[in-house]
């Protein structure tokens, strides 16, 4: 996985590759062995913030634990990215 550290001062097709990395290695498992998934849509910086937007794939579009998820998922991005990341459903 590439290095973290600097991830403010990375471009922004930087940031998506790391994200999308994380969301491979930290995060897909999860929801595929209930057979869900997702996809990265779409990353853009606006007003200090990266917002992250996901669409939910399988069970997980229905799934009423879908917002405890999306929470989960921008955790686990905060704690190895960004305080500054926010996830949202598109």
């Amino acid at each position: 996985m590439s290095n973290v550290e600097n991830f403010k001062e990375m471009t922004l097709v930087q940031k998506i590759n790391i994200i999308d990395e994380i969301i491979d290695a930290d995060i897909r498992d999860f929801l595929v062995r209930d057979n869900g998934d997702l996809d990265l849509v779409n990353v853009v910086e606006q007003n200090d913030l990266i917002l992250v937007y996901i669409e939910y794939q399988g069970a997980c579009v229905s799934c009423p634990s879908s917002g405890g998820t999306l929470m989960s998922i921008q955790n686990i991005l905060q704690r190895k990215l960004s305080e500054d990341i926010r996830v949202l459903t598109v």
